[in-house]
């Protein structure tokens, strides 16, 4: 008979290996599931929520935004109302719920590094081109992309895959751009291992604007700056610039309560959606 340890060794053993699994198909992009552009399309069509400002003479100008590991939270809708209080569209990307992702699930998946590593989930960015593109309301020319931790990760790896002209894991081996995108911005993203900007350098041919939090004690900082130096250096079109004394999540009203490591700032929040609707207007760029 087995006793206690040897079936808690046994089922540790077992979860180890899934784990290792998990990461092994990230890094491989092994398992991953490839489709034609078109059909990613399809694949997000019904995750990708489209708010539209009341009043305004179609088509507008859109934000397409990517929310972090944890899933679409309070902080796209925050950001959703004041782009559409300005007169601009928001299409919030749900990535974990396309692939059945839950909250539980996403913490300790996505959020754990087992699943949907941004070069994966980089077919979403192009994918929600196409939709915003296709929807006549939408100004097809005039999309932002942004971003928060996870999606900031997304989103600097789909930069990346354009501008290499590389083939993208997800999309049928195939290589693919970012029509009409005018700009990217993102929030305490993840820039280091095993991200694909960590491996292959940052690269943009769009304007890419990085805001780090002081007292990110999630993602890390030094891997942003040193990849944002190496590409501004190159005289790629990009900015960075950290905002003292906050937090990962800084902008999120709804952190967990009990991680100290996350904490809502509602003006520094504030400041991060008004720079977002500046950079729609064409200010400060």
């Amino acid at each position: 008979m087995r006793g206690p340890l040897a079936t808690g060794l046994g089922t540790a053993v077992f979860l180890a290996v899934i784990l290792l699994a998990g990461v092994m198909s990230n890094a491989t992009a092994a398992g991953i599931a490839q489709r034609p552009l078109e059909a990613q399309a399809d694949f997000l069509a019904r995750h990708a929520e489209i708010r539209m400002p009341e009043g305004a003479d179609a088509p507008v100008p859109a934000a397409l935004l990517f929310h972090g590991c944890g899933g679409v939270r309070q902080v796209q809708a925050d950001y959703a109302a004041a782009l559409n209080a300005a007169g601009y569209a928001a299409v919030i990307v749900d990535s974990n719920g396309a692939r059945g992702i839950g909250r539980v699930g996403a913490m300790t998946q996505v959020c754990g590094g087992f699943r949907l590593w941004g070069q994966e989930r980089a077919a979403d960015v192009f994918a929600a081109v196409e939709l915003a593109r296709a929807d006549p309301r939408i100004d097809g020319d005039r999309l932002t992309l942004v971003g928060w931790s996870h999606g900031g990760w997304t989103i600097l790896d789909a930069l990346g895959f354009e501008a290499q002209e590389a083939a993208i894991p997800a999309l049928d081996g195939a290589a693919a751009s970012l029509p009409g995108v005018e700009r990217a911005i993102i929030f305490y993203p993840w820039c280091g291992w095993p991200s694909r900007t960590d491996r292959e350098g940052l690269d943009t041919r769009r304007p890419l604007s990085i805001i780090l939090a002081g007292n990110d004690l999630v993602a890390r900082k030094t891997p942003c700056r040193e990849l944002s130096a190496a590409a501004i250096a190159e005289g790629q079109p990009v900015r960075i610039e950290t905002w003292d004394g906050l937090t990962h999540a800084f902008d999120e009203p709804n952190p967990p309560a009990l991680d100290p490591r996350m904490r809502h700032d509602a003006e520094a929040a504030e400041r991060a959606r008004a720079r977002v609707v500046a950079a729609m207007r064409g200010e400060g760029e």
